[in-house]
C-alpha cells in the first residue's frame, strides 16, 4: 500500500524546500509590488537629463506601466500557490506510484531493453499530463485577459491552440530519443550511465543549436530576410567591423502573436543568424538597432555563449553523478512510497532520477541568484562593447529606454527583487554605467 514518509529526510527536504521557496517568492514579490506603488509614477533622475526621456515616460506610460506590472503580480499569486500545492499533492498521495504501477501493467515491465523503454516513456508522458493541463487555464488567462487588455497580444485561439499543438509534437521527438539513449545507458552501462547520459545531452545540445534556426523555429514563424535599405546596410558594416560571419539578417514576424519586441543571434557555427522583430523595427531608429545589435554581437565576440557553454560542461558530469550515486540509495525510493529492489536496481533508476529532481527542484531557488550575478555582468559587458563598437553609448540608451517603455517594463525594482531575480541589470543602473563609461572617456580625451 502506498505510504509516503513524512519522516524520512528526502521527503523532509522536498516539502520544507517547496514552502520556503513559495514564502521566498511571495514574499520577494510583494516588496516589489509595494515599491512599485510607492515609487511607480516618477521617473527616475538619471533618465531626467536624456532628451524624449519625459515623453516617453509620460504620465499615462508611468500609470499604464503600474497597471501591467500589478495585474501580472495578481494573476502570479494564485498560481504560484497553486502550482507548490499541486506538485505536493501530487508527489505525496501516490500519483507518481499509480503512473508506475500502470506504465509496469501496460509495458510488461520489467527485464526488458524495450519494456523499460516504453515504460519511462510513458512515465515521463503521463508525469507531466496534470501540470499541463492545471495550468492552461492560467496560460489563457494571462494570453487572452492580461496580454490583450495592454496591447501585446495578437494571438488567435485558433493559433493558440495550434501553437500548443506544435509544441507537444516537437517536445515528444527529443523526449523519444533521449528516453532511447538513457535506456541503453541503463541497461548496458549500469555502472557508468551517468557519463554516458552527459555526453548525450551535450551532443543533444549542440545538435538543437544547429537545427533549431532552420527546422524548428520556422514551424512557429516566418523568418524573412532583412530588406535592403539604411538599416541593412548599417548592420552589414557592423557585421564586417566585428568580423562576425552569420547566416544572414532574418525579420521575424513576432506582431503575429505579440506586440512585445527583441532581437536575438542563434545557432551554431555557419548556422548562426541574427534575427530582429518585426515590433523592434518598427519602435526604433536604425542606429538604435545598431546599437542593440552591438550588443548582442558583444555577447559573441566576449565568449559570452562559449563560457557559459564550457562551465555547463563539467555541471552536467556532476549533476549526472550525482543523479546516478543518489538513485542507489533505498530511502529515497522507500521515502516516497516506492518499492526498492537492489537486484533490479538498473529497471528502477529512471524513479530515482524523477525523486532527485523533485527534492532538487524544492531547494534550487536558493542558488538562483548566483547564476543571475555572472549574468548580470555580461549585460554589463556587452552593452560597453556597443558602445565603443558604435562609437557612442548615445544610441543604445534611447534604444533600451523605448525597449522598456514599449514592454512595460518597471522602473523602480527593489534591489533584493534584482539581486535575486533579474538576469539583466536594470534600465536605470544600465543607463547610468553607459553614462559612466561615456564620462571615463571624454575624460581621457581632453
Amino acid at each position: 500500500m502506498f505510504s509516503v514518509c513524512f519522516s524520512n529526510p528526502f521527503v523532509l527536504v522536498f516539502i520544507a524546500g517547496s514552502i520556503l521557496t513559495l514564502i521566498v517568492n511571495n514574499v520577494l514579490e510583494f516588496l516589489d509590488y509595494r515599491s512599485r506603488v510607492k515609487n511607480g509614477a516618477k521617473i527616475p533622475e538619471v533618465l531626467k537629463y536624456i532628451p524624449g526621456t519625459e515623453e516617453t515616460f509620460s504620465s499615462e506610460k508611468l500609470e499604464k506601466i503600474l497597471q501591467y506590472e500589478n495585474a501580472k503580480y495578481k494573476f502570479w499569486i494564485p498560481y504560484a500557490i497553486f502550482s507548490a500545492v499541486l506538485t505536493f499533492v501530487l508527489v505525496c498521495c501516490g500519483f507518481y506510484v499509480w503512473v508506475f504501477e500502470f506504465s509496469c501493467k501496460v509495458t510488461g515491465y520489467p527485464h526488458s531493453f524495450w519494456s523499460l523503454f516504453f515504460c519511462y516513456l510513458i512515465f515521463s508522458i503521463i508525469s507531466d499530463i496534470p501540470e499541463s493541463v492545471f495550468s492552461l487555464p492560467f496560460s489563457l488567462y494571462r494570453e487572452f485577459s492580461i496580454e490583450k487588455r495592454f496591447g501585446f497580444s495578437n494571438m488567435t485561439f485558433k493559433l493558440w491552440i495550434t501553437d500548443q499543438i506544435k509544441s507537444l509534437l516537437v517536445g515528444f521527438i527529443p523526449l523519444l530519443l533521449l528516453s532511447l539513449a538513457v535506456t541503453f545507458a541503463f541497461v548496458f552501462f549500469e555502472r557508468t550511465w551517468w557519463i554516458i547520459v552527459s555526453i548525450v545531452l551535450l551532443l543533444f545540445v549542440l545538435l538543437v543549436q544547429i537545427i533549431y534556426p532552420k527546422f524548428i523555429a520556422p514551424l512557429f514563424n516566418k523568418f524573412e530576410p532583412l530588406p535592403e535599405g539604411e538599416l541593412r546596410t548599417k548592420l552589414e558594416d557592423l557585421l564586417q567591423k566585428t568580423g562576425f560571419k552569420s547566416d544572414g539578417l532574418f525579420v521575424m514576424d513576432a506582431s503575429k502573436r505579440s506586440g512585445h519586441s527583441n532581437a536575438y543571434f542563434s545557432g551554431f557555427g555557419k548556422s548562426k543568424r541574427i534575427v530582429l522583430y518585426d515590433t523592434l523595427i518598427k519602435q526604433m531608429t536604425a542606429d538604435e538597432l545598431v546599437a542593440v545589435l552591438g550588443h548582442e554581437l558583444g555577447h559573441f565576440k566576449l565568449k559570452h555563449i562559449l563560457k557559459g557553454l564550457l562551465k555547463s560542461v563539467p555541471m552536467i558530469f556532476i549533476g549526472a553523478f550525482l543523479l546516478y550515486k543518489f538513485s542507489q540509495i533505498e530511502s529515497l525510493y522507500t521515502g516516497f512510497g516506492f518499492d526498492f529492489d537492489p537486484e533490479n536496481l538498473k529497471w528502477i533508476q529512471f524513479i530515482g532520477i524523477t525523486l532527485v529532481s523533485f527534492v532538487w527542484k524544492g531547494v534550487s531557488e536558493i542558488l538562483t541568484p548566483f547564476g543571475n550575478i555572472s549574468s548580470r555582468k555580461h549585460e554589463y559587458e556587452a552593452d560597453r562593447f556597443s558602445a565603443e563598437v558604435c562609437g557612442t553609448s548615445e544610441h543604445l540608451v534611447s534604444g533600451l529606454i523605448k525597449l522598456n517603455s514599449e514592454n512595460l517594463s518597471e522602473l523602480y525594482p527593489p534591489a533584493i527583487y534584482v539581486w535575486w531575480n533579474y538576469s539583466h541589470p536594470t534600465l536605470v543602473q544600465r543607463v547610468q554605467a553607459l553614462k559612466k563609461l561615456e564620462a571615463k572617456e571624454k575624460k581621457e580625451n581632453k
